[in-house]
């Protein structure tokens, strides 16, 4: 789980009406008592809401997410559970209530009331009953089925939009290869890769949102087809997340990496990262225009795939 080392969270892809649906419906709930509610599909966010000034980090939402993934016994009745989040509070428990609307999605209500178990199983009843008045899960359902984003379906030249956006290649990137990399001379750079994956040979992209402090990743598809192919890709990208924001000799804006597995990329602004994955004999001047065009992807898209309003959770 790349949440384990970029340190944000991941929502389902929903319809941004969808979404904010899901909120106004916890959000009657947070209003009387309730410090967190969230409602999650498996590892994926679908809302969450706060009481005032109240705010959870990243790492306790993985943390949370795994304690309930972990248990089949949450799926079989609900559950009432201490749980110490360390970023919210390393020295107290909140506990937790925890109940399955179906097979994937899950709520949980947390609160620093030991006594509060009636209270937040009225919660879930108020929130179960509009929940299927709505058309809320069966969204989830079929955003379930559909998956996420797919390199195959990047957008081959979308148009240019109006205002101050960053744009990769306005510097010269680092790269740890030993190579003489294609643009680096003044020769016409190579046709882009058409083959497995997407454009110019991408495989793969992880973006992660640092306001929102969130972060979207395609889905995997041939040639990361196989459990141990995906791990070794978020280990190396575990290693250049490392590289990146080393203090002793960065922290570094851009790099690229090419060895025997893949061309791997990382951008870093102020506003996101992005890392991405691309066939080992891919282009560096290609790869460095499909790079942009994933991040006016991600932004056409981000009502989406990002749950919009939230303040950080730090």
């Amino acid at each position: 789980n790349p949440a384990t080392f970029i340190h944000a969270y991941t929502c389902l892809p929903l319809a941004y009406a969808t979404r904010q649906a899901a909120g106004a419906i916890l959000q009657d709930v947070a209003d009387s008592g309730v410090l967190f509610a969230i409602l999650m599909c498996k590892h994926k966010v679908i809302s969450l809401v706060g009481a005032q000034k109240a705010s959870l980090h990243p790492d306790d939402m993985l943390l949370l997410s795994n304690f309930v993934m972990s248990s089949e016994s949450f799926r079989t009745a609900e559950s009432f559970s201490p749980i110490c989040l360390p970023r919210y509070n390393p020295m107290a428990f909140l506990y937790a209530y925890v109940n399955f609307c179906d097979v994937d999605t899950y709520l949980i209500l947390l609160t620093t009331r030991s006594d509060a178990f009636y209270h937040l199983k009225d919660c879930r009843i108020c929130i179960e009953l509009v929940l299927s008045k709505s058309n809320v899960l069966s969204e989830v359902q079929r955003s379930m089925i559909d998956g996420g984003m797919h390199v195959e379906d990047l957008p081959l030249d979308p148009l240019p939009r109006s205002g101050s956006s960053p744009h990769l290649g306005q510097q010269r990137l680092p790269t740890d290869s030993p190579e003489r990399l294609p643009t680096d001379s003044p020769k016409r750079p190579r046709e882009p890769f058409i083959g497995i994956g997407g454009p110019a040979g991408l495989w793969h992209f992880i973006y992660r949102s640092i306001f929102l402090e969130q972060y979207v990743s395609s889905e995997f598809s041939p040639p990361l087809s196989s459990p141990r192919q995906q791990k070794r890709l978020y280990r190396a990208y575990q290693r250049l997340y490392a590289s990146m924001h080393d203090k002793g000799i960065g922290p570094h804006k851009t790099q690229f990496r090419r060895d025997e597995n893949y061309v791997l990329l990382c951008w870093v602004t102020q506003d996101f990262e992005l890392y991405a994955a691309f066939d080992p004999l891919a282009d560096k001047a290609v790869a460095i225009k499909t790079c942009n065009r994933v991040c006016q992807w991600v932004k056409d898209v981000e009502n989406e795939i990002f749950l919009q309003g939230a303040s950080p959770f730090s």
